[in-house]
This record gives C-alpha cells, structure tokens and sequence, in this order.
C-alpha cells in the first residue's frame, strides 16, 4: 500500500525509474553490504588499537604511582620508625642511670630530677618529639621533665613527700620557682602509661589519651618497667610523644604534592595525617577530665580522600587500591607498621592523585581520545544507518518466522529494499509455511485424537476441559469414571492387530451407547478410557449407571464370529475437578482401577483415601522388595515331609522369607502378591531355586541321604517363561544335584490357567525326571477335569481339610476320597496342617502315606536342621 502511494505521486518516466530502482535492489548480493561492513571492522580495530594505546598507558601510569608510593611509604616507615624509636631510647637511658641511683627506701624524687633533666637536654636535644619523661612510683609518687620546644623551656612536675602529695607544676627547673599550677589527689598509678606496666612488668604503649602535663595534649606514651640495684621493681618510667608532632612531620614530608599521608592505629582511628583540617581531636566537653582520648576516624575525617579510603581498612587483604574521586584517579597503599617497635595493627596510608605524575599528559590524552570517541561515533552512526536499511527485511523475515512457531504466520510482504538473498529467503518462508500449517494440524489432531477410535487422547481430554473452563458459563465437572479393556493386548498378539482393533471399536461403540449426551469420553492409555461428568449429571448418576458399564464386560459379544468377550474393570472417583485437577483425578481413578482388578473381572472400586494411602506403601514395600535380594534380606526355611509309616524325614519343602530392615518380618502373604504383580517373582524364583540346591549340595556333601527331596513353589509368572525348565537344568548342574532331589510344587488356579501352555511346560520339566506336585488340593476349584489332561507326580491335600478331621466326619470322608484317587492315578498324597499326634496317627490308618505340619516341625533354616529323622 505504502510502495503504491508512493508511486502515484511521480510521473510515469518517474515510476519507470523508481521500478528500475526496486529491480536494482532485488539483484543485489550481500558482498556489496560486506563490503561496507568490513569499513565497520576497520574502525573497530581502530577503537581497540586505542584501547590497547590506553592499557598501555594506564600500565605505566600504574608502574610510576607504584614507585612513587613505595618510595614515600619508605621514606615515611624510615624517619616514622626514627620518630618513634626515641621514646624508647629515652626510656632506656633513664632506665639505667634510676637503677645505678636506686637503693634502699626512696624518701623524695630530687635525686631523679637531674637524670630526667640530662635525658631531655643532652641526649635527646634534637628530637622535639619527646615532650615528657617522667618516672611514677609504686607508692605514688611522680616526678616528670615537661620541654615546650617554641619557647625551649622545661618544667619539672613532682608529687612526693616534698608537696605533701600534691601534683606541682614548676616554671623551671627547680622546686624554688613559682608553682604555676597544681592538681590535688592525682596518682599516677592510674594513669594509662603506669597501669598496663604496673600489671604486666612489660614495656608497652599506652592508646592516645588527654596528658596533664604542662603542656596539656593528646599523648602517647612508651612505658617500662624500673627495677633497682636489687632487681626489685619501684616504678614506670614514662616517654610521652605530642600527636600535633606527628602532624608536622607528615606535612613536611617532600613531594607529596596533592597526596594523603596518615596512620591509623589498631582500632581504626587517626594517630597522624598530613592534611591541613582540625585537630584529629573529636571534639567533646569536658575532655581535660576524660582519661582516654577520643581520635578522629578515617570515616569522620573532612579530608575526602581519608573518608574513602576508610572502608578498605576494615579489610586486610587490600594492600593496593586504586580509587576515583571526584573525576580523579588515585593510587593508594596500605602497609603495616610498628610490629619491630611494639605496636601492633598500626598502617602507614598513602594515596596519591594520578595528576601529580602524569601532569598535562592525562589532559592531553583525553582530549585526543575525545576527538577519536567522536569519530568513532559519527562511523557507528553511519554503519548503523546502512545495516538498518540492509537489515530491515532479514528482521521481518525473522519476526514471521517467530510467529510460525505459534502457528500464526501469514505471506510476508515484498518490500521494494529486498536484495536477492533475502527475498529468496523470504519465498521459501512463505512455501514452508504452507508445508508447516498442514503438517501442524495434522499433528495436532494426532496430539489430541486416539488415531482407532477416534476419542479424545489424554491430551485431547485436558485441552477440552480447559476450552469448556474458559467459557463465560464455564463446565463444573463432578465425577469421573475409569473403565479399562485389559485384554486388548491379549487380543493382538493371539489373533492380531486387526482383530484387536475391531474388538476396541466394538467396546467404544458399545460405551458411545451407554454414556449421558454431555459427558466427556476419551480414551486415556492403551487400556483405559475416561468418562467425565458434568455436574447436572454428576456423581451420584455415574454411580448409578456403573451397573450398565459393568454389563458390557458381563454380556458382551465381540465381533464378527469368534466373539471375544472384554474382560476389564471400572473405578469411580467422586470429586469436583477441573482441567487443573484432571492429572490427580485420573490418578486416584487408576487406584480406583487396579483395587477392582484384585477383586476380579469385572468388578468395580470407588476410591476412597485409603486406597491411595495403602498404594504408597505398596509401592514403598515394592521398593524395599526390590532392593531385598542385593540387601541378603531374603531367607529360605525348610519344614520337613515325613515318611508317616517309617516316621523319617524324607524331603522338606523351601518356604520363603524376608526379615525387611524397614518393615521386621514380612509374611508371604504380603509380598508374595506384590512380587507377582510387578514381575519381581521372577527374580525371587530364581534366588529360592538357587539358594536352596546350594543349601541342599552342601547338606548332601555332608552326609544326608543323596536322594533327599526338595519342594518348591512355583509361580505362574515362571512358568510362562520360555527358558525355565533350562534355569532348573543350569542350577542342578551348578550344585551337582540330580532330578530326584528336586519337586516344583503349583496350586490348581495355575493349573486352571492357560492349561495348554502349563501343559508343555511341565512335559518339557517332567521329561528331565523333576516331580511335579499339585499344592492345596481342593481348596480352588474343585475341579477335576484337569486332572486328565496334566501329568504331575504327586498331590498335596489342603490343610483345611486335615485341621478337622478328628471332629469333622465330611474331612474324613474327603480325605478318604483323596487318598483314594491318589492311589488310583498312583501318586503319593501329602497331607499339609498336621499339628498332633492323633491326627498323623489317624491319616496313617486311612491310608495316607506322607505328611508335613507343626507336629514334625516348623519352617526353620536348613543350617539347625540334624540328620534327617523322625518325630518331634
């Protein structure tokens, strides 16, 4: 529309040109636009040229503030280690010429006056740092040497005997000048300088604190201990050292320029600094009464450049830093200082600005890279607009792509800038969006509809609920039922795929038949289908209408001739759900489905809460089964059959069980039905069949009877495996046991189950010579009609029937009859249950030949059985 507005305004020599244009357009290849972009790459190797310029400055700038710190914080550790080294000297001395003077009781202070005396004015001369020395005795007594180096005048301060314990300020030398001050009741032992030695007996230095000198400041004192000509201790000898010394000091420091220099004590706060600001003093009322004096702290500082330094002193591993303030680089250093001298955690900070060794090179260098940032700008700008109107189709191209994926892609417009590449790309968009759009629908009916039946899908199921949800009247659903067809698979590898098919259709019809008009019907997995209600026909009818779905599995008729029945179940799940909560209504219906299964063909469950709860801990049980044989928590125990006329043992049968770390002593009649559900039978099988020939080889090997026999249960599950009779070969051969000493016992629903596959199963066992033995006869069926169709070795009569045959007349009766049968097909009978001595000996008067029970002996490990033998 746009082009063709466009076009209407030129005459029509100008519409020939501008199509001449558009054609021109269209035949371009992208070299010409690679060309243009390569000028691009050439100002960006440009701007990294500079850049790689700028790292290369920065690293000699770097290398010079590196050299020039560690030159100031060397010459700043040098005269500092100097400057503080004096206290000490000053301390030493004293130290000596007391000990040569001191003896005996000390009555006045006048015999130390001339040492201090000579410490300030002829040893230490030329350091004006030394403010004070002074001594304190243990009993109290004071006496100092205070120098005022502006005016080079010194005051001697005393309390002892003299004063009358009063602090005296003298304005000179000598106790008969003018008293220019006094202070009473002050004891030196309380001071800072005097307690911490007085207590350890060790030098030390004493925090920043408010002096009474007679020069009154913050000080900071060297202390140490004074010992006599006895050795025996008698006071502190004290050199105090002014902080405004320190000051001067660091402003005088040479080449310093516009750069900081401070130090900070081991709590932070500022002992020194070179800048021109207040004193370091916090300022405080009443601070000539305060013991401790209270120091500026980095943070607190007016120096800008103290303050952001601050936050790196809390950190020990920043030793170099580089900072910016104010538009300014700085090139900072900490380094620690004092340890030789006894103070601790005290630094040495030095920051030095950028400008005061580059000089008028950083200027310059900005204004050139300014001048290159505009140039490199004014190119960007121009790429930039050409890669905008080269770009311009390929980003609508990608835009329509981008909307293929959401299957909302329409033709893209031909634009009268297209080169040639892209509007190739742009045809082949347009035909494979005509591809996709077909090929998305047919997926998606796929997706969403069962391919045989035609139903919803699982998918389909929850798409639908969430399209009638957001309706404006949106579906309350209240029911779901879950019906399924569990010999459909059956159906397919016997009579095949088509058949299966037509029998699925068959069911679906049957089902489209029965459900309400305004339910939904899908079919879920290959198995299940979902019928689900709405509310105005809601649970209570889907109730009502299970008899009627039940009905299709009761008397249903297949297809076509060969009329196969559906053999399945039904759960119902009673709750409101939507398209959020279709996932755990199906879920608890599945529950609903698999409780019904137990109960047979046919039949139906409602879920109830305790179906779930009893599923978990099935599958939590099956979890612990799973892991049971690699956890040696299986066991197999042995009861013995005895020989009822000879009263020997003569076999024994292997029952298994499983002492659980979780769950103690789990009976067989739990995990059992477990196992064969879930196919660990198989393996369990195999374990029972192994470890009891292993067990029986090495009992034989010591000496029972070659010919002992050993029974063992047999699932159905085994049975239908192709290879077992090879599994039972391989084992007797691993323990080097024969045919004889091993009986596979199986119940009569086995038997009544797929008798033509049992049939060859047992011929193939039978034919290596392995007995086979019927298991609780009687108590299925009672049916005989298999009986001529099997060939087995032996029958177990049911305990049931044993229990009560001293009271029961009709068990005897029945026991009879089957002592008598079994003499017919001439098979030994072995009566299961016998618990006394009359019952084994009243089925031995009726003929039966063998037994097993409690009487003989309970199911124990083979390893606590003695050689075989009779009788309790």
């Amino acid at each position: 529309m746009k082009n063709s507005l466009i076009t209407r305004e030129y005459s029509e020599p100008g519409k020939q040109q501008v199509v001449k244009q558009v054609r021109l357009l269209n035949s371009i290849s992208l070299k010409l636009i690679v060309t243009s972009l390569f000028v691009f790459i050439l100002t960006i190797m440009f701007g990294l040229a500079v850049f790689l310029q700028y790292r290369s400055e920065n690293r000699i700038f770097d290398s010079l503030s590196d050299k020039l710190i560690s030159a100031h914080i060397e010459y700043v550790h040098t005269n500092l280690f100097n400057f503080l080294k004096v206290p000490i000297q000053a301390n030493a001395s004293v130290e000596m010429t007391m000990q040569e003077l001191l003896s005996g009781e000390m009555a006045n202070l006048d015999e130390f006056e001339s040492p201090l005396m000579a410490t300030m004015k002829r040893v230490f001369p030329y350091s004006p740092q030394l403010s004070l020395v002074a001594f304190g005795a243990v009993n109290g007594d004071y006496i100092g040497v205070s120098r005022e180096t502006i005016t080079d005048t010194y005051t001697l301060i005393l309390k002892d005997k003299r004063t009358q314990g009063t602090l005296n300020f003298y304005s000179g030398m000598d106790t008969k000048n003018p008293i220019i001050k006094t202070i009473d009741k002050y004891d030196p032992r309380t001071r800072p300088w005097f307690r911490e030695v007085n207590a350890t007996r060790k030098p030390s230095w004493t925090r920043a604190y408010w002096d009474l000198d007679a020069i009154r400041g913050i000080s900071i004192s060297y202390s140490s201990p004074v010992y006599d000509m006895d050795n025996r201790y008698v006071g502190v000898v004290s050199s105090d050292i002014k902080l405004n010394r320190f000051n001067r000091y660091l402003q005088q420091i040479p080449n310093l320029g516009n750069g900081v220099i401070f130090i900070v004590n081991d709590n932070n706060e500022i002992i020194s600094h070179s800048t021109i600001e207040k004193p370091i003093l916090k300022p405080e009322n009443g601070l000539p009464e305060q013991e401790r004096a209270h120091l500026l702290t980095p943070e607190n500082s007016e120096s800008v450049i103290i303050r952001t330094i601050a936050p790196y002193l809390s950190h020990p591993k920043h030793s170099k830093i580089i900072l910016s303030i104010d538009g300014e680089t700085y090139y900072g250093r900490i380094v620690s200082f004092g340890k030789e001298l006894g103070l601790h955690n005290w630094r040495i900070v030095v920051a030095i600005p950028q400008s005061d060794f580059v000089g008028q090179l950083n200027d310059e260098r900005k204004t050139t890279f300014s001048m290159i940032f505009v140039i490199f700008l004014l190119g960007v700008t121009m790429a930039w607009f050409i890669l905008s109107r080269v770009t311009n189709p390929i980003q609508y191209v990608a835009t329509q792509a981008r909307l293929l994926a959401g299957q909302k892609w329409s033709p893209a417009h031909q634009s009268r800038f297209e080169l040639k590449e892209i509007k190739q790309l742009n045809d082949a968009f347009n035909d494979m969006s005509l591809t996709l759009s077909t090929a998305f629908s047919r997926l998606e009916h796929q997706v969403y509809y069962d391919s045989v039946t035609g139903l919803l899908s699982k998918e389909g199921l929850q798409k639908q609920l969430q399209l009638l949800n957001a309706q404006e009247n949106a579906t309350v659903w209240n029911g779901l039922i879950l019906l399924s067809l569990d010999n459909i698979n059956a159906v397919n590898n016997s009579l095949g795929y088509q058949k299966g098919e037509a029998l699925l259709c068959e069911f679906v019809k049957q089902l489209q038949e029965i459900v309400p008009s305004r339910t939904l019907l899908a079919r879920v997995n290959d198995l299940e289908f979902a019928i689900c209600y709405p509310e105005d026909c809601g649970c209570e009818k889907a109730e009502d209408e299970i008899a009627r779905y039940v009905h299709i599995y009761i008397n249903s008729q297949g297809c076509e001739s060969e009329h196969p029945l559906f053999a399945g179940n039904i759960g119902l799940v009673k709750e409101v759900y939507d398209d959020q909560t279709l996932a755990v209504i199906l879920r608890n219906a599945s529950v609903a489905l698999a409780a019904a299964r137990k109960r047979g063909a046919g039949a139906f469950e409602i879920y109830r809460p305790e179906m779930m709860s009893r599923a978990v801990e099935n599958t939590q049980m099956l979890t612990e089964l799973n892991q049971a044989e690699l956890n040696q928590e299986l066991r197999v125990y042995f009861q013995p059959i005895i020989d009822l006329h000879h009263r020997k043992v003569i076999g024994a049968e292997a029952l298994i069980r499983w002492q659980s770390k979780a769950y103690g002593m789990v009976p067989p009649y739990i995990f059992i039905p477990l196992a064969e559900e879930s196919g660990l039978i198989l393996s369990i099988g195999r374990w029972v069949l192994r470890e009891s020939c292993r067990q029986l080889a090495l009992k034989i090997a010591s000496g029972w009877p070659a010919d002992f026999n050993i029974h063992i249960n047999v699932s159905a599950r085994q049975l239908y495996q192709a290879d077992f009779d090879s599994v039972i070969v391989a084992t007797l051969n691993e323990f080097q046991l024969s045919a004889c000493n091993l009986t596979i016992e199986l119940t009569e629903s086995i038997l009544l189950e797929r008798g033509t596959i049992i049939s060859e199963q047992l011929g193939r066992i039978r034919a290596l010579g392995i007995s086979v033995a019927i298991d609780d006869f009687g108590s299925g069926f009672s049916s005989l009609s298999y009986l001529h169709r099997l060939q087995f070795d032996c029958l177990k009569i049911d305990r049931d029937f044993v229990s009560g045959i001293l009271e029961s007349a009709k068990n005897e009766a029945i026991i009879s009859s089957v002592i008598r049968l079994a003499k017919g097909l001439n098979v030994p009978l072995i009566a299961e249950g016998i618990e006394t001595k009359e019952v084994a000996d009243r089925l031995y008067e009726l003929g039966c030949p063998r037994g097993q029970g409690y009487y003989f002996g309970r199911p124990i490990p083979l390893d606590e059985w003695q050689m075989p033998g009779t009788g309790k």
